[in-house]
Order: structure tokens, then sequence, then C-alpha cells
């Protein structure tokens, strides 16, 4: 079934199919991006996510259940560079019936092809394949205090931030997250106009900053007022090497912006972007 597939922009060209935007991010990546096609396949993704994530608990996704997925109609891709898997997704379908929701489970990139457009790639031939499905939403879940996916999700693809949850996945061993609590925002993306065009990055302007990052790179949290309609938190510039090198002052930091931007949050303000000096944008929404 052909779903809605409204013009879509990708480096300032606009183009006419959500198809199209993903072949000419492709291009841009210099990858093939394709569903995955057989176990030996699969094998080489689990291989890849194993070494992204890395830790002890780096069994994201199971060769058996991308196995079961794909025979399911579910979304399991990878790109490849140069004959060599450098990119991976995982996305399924929501709940029986609900075939217009599909929530993407995982995705990685390999570390040496970081940085070069290949999760975008990914993403946008994602959204191709599920437009193509009838798909009117993607959702997945990224760790607020990671300031890069918080940027490339708001900014650069456009979907918004729709809720905050402490400890989504409980505490995660591996590499990336070091042991430290779960907490998730969910991100949804909006297909029912095609691929959305990259929302502007605005300033925090006029905003109440209720978490900054001092000097010494501690977070320091302000209480707000209750009558402020937009409020600001500022998340460090690389919360994972932070993690890495003061695992206490990483949790120090989660803590921080869940007592502030998860409680307005869940109070009623609504993420509206990311500066580009790593501020959350929140805006008190309107009844």
């Amino acid at each position: 079934m052909n779903g809605p597939a409204g013009p879509a922009r990708v480096g300032g060209v606009m183009t006419a199919t959500a198809a199209e935007t993903a072949r000419l991010a492709a291009k841009a990546a210099r990858v093939d991006v394709r569903e995955l096609g057989d176990v030996r396949e699969m094998e080489g993704a689990d291989r890849l996510l194993a070494a992204v994530w890395g830790g002890d608990d780096q069994d994201a996704v199971s060769v058996n259940m991308m196995k079961a997925l794909s025979h399911a109609g579910h979304y399991v891709a990878g790109a490849w560079r140069d004959g060599s898997l450098v990119g991976v997704s995982v996305a399924f379908f929501w709940a029986p019936g609900d075939l217009r929701r599909l929530h993407s489970h995982i995705s990685g990139v390999a570390l040496e092809a970081q940085g070069g457009g290949v999760g975008a790639a990914l993403k946008l031939h994602q959204a191709a394949w599920a437009i193509d499905r009838g798909v009117a939403e993607i959702t997945w879940t990224f760790d607020p205090l990671v300031r890069r996916n918080a940027w490339f999700n708001l900014v650069k693809l456009g979907a918004r931030a729709a809720s905050y949850h402490p400890d989504f996945y409980g505490p995660m061993r591996d590499g990336i997250n070091g042991g430290d609590a779960s907490d998730r925002c969910l991100a949804v993306w909006d297909l029912t106009r095609g691929i959305p065009e990259p929302a502007p990055p605005a300033p925090a302007g006029g905003a109440r900053v209720i978490l900054r990052e001092t000097g010494g790179g501690e977070p320091l949290v302000e209480e707000p007022d209750g009558s402020e309609r937009q409020l600001a938190c500022q998340v460090p510039k690389d919360v994972v090497a932070l993690r890495a090198g003061d695992p206490s002052l990483g949790r120090r930091w989660r803590l921080a912006l869940r007592s502030t931007m998860g409680r307005a949050m869940h109070a009623g303000y609504s993420v509206v972007t990311m500066t580009k000096d790593g501020h959350y944008l929140l805006e008190r929404s309107h009844a």
C-alpha cells in the first residue's frame, strides 16, 4: 500500500518523494541501504551492534530475533559501503492491528563510519519504507543526555520529543551507558506529509534556564517559579565521554536533567527544539 510521500528537502534540494530523498541521502553518505536478506547478513549486523555498544551487555537484538522480525514483515535493514556493513537499523510495528505506527528499536553505525551521514541515510530509508506501507509515524527512544543524538532527532530529522521516561530499560551495562540509569525520551516522527523537513534550530532567547553547565562541568539547577512560558535545559557536549571518565558526575547530570526537563514535561511543557549550544527549549502547552 502506498502512503503519502510529499516533498522533502535534503541539502537544500527539494525532492518529489520519500524514496528519492532516501536515495540522495544514501548517495551522499556513499552507502547502499537495503533490508537484510539472510542469517549471514544478520550475524554481521549482530557483530556490528556489539562493537558499537561494547561492554558486558551486548545482546541488543539477537540474530534469531532479527530473523523473526524480518520474516514477519518488520524492518531489518543495513547500510553497505564498499561491500562492508557499516550501519544497522531494526524496527517493528506497534500493537497488533496498528500498522500505521512503527517503533525503531535500535540503530547503530560502525565507529569508523560515524559522522559521515550513514545514520541519516538509514533513518531516511526507514521512513521511505514506512511511508510506502502506509505508516503514519515512527517512534523511538533516545537518551536525552546525549546531545548529538538529540540534535540529530529534533533538529536534523524534525522529530519531536513527546515524553520523558525515567530508567526506561533499567540499568544498562553496555559500553555507552556504563551502568547509568536509562532515562529516555520518546521521539515521534510524523510522516503523514512525507519526510518532514529539518527543524530550524532556535536560540534560547527569553527562556528561563533551569539547568546549565558550570565552568567546572557540574550541573547547576535553578527552580522555575511556575509562571514561565519557556524553559531551557542545557546538557553536556559529550556525556558518553563524561560518564566514562567520571561516572559519579554522569549520575549527577542524569538526576539533574530528570528533575528539570523530566519534571517540566510531566507538568505540561513540550520540547520545541534544541539550540546550537545544547539547550533543550521547552514551551508550556496550551490547553
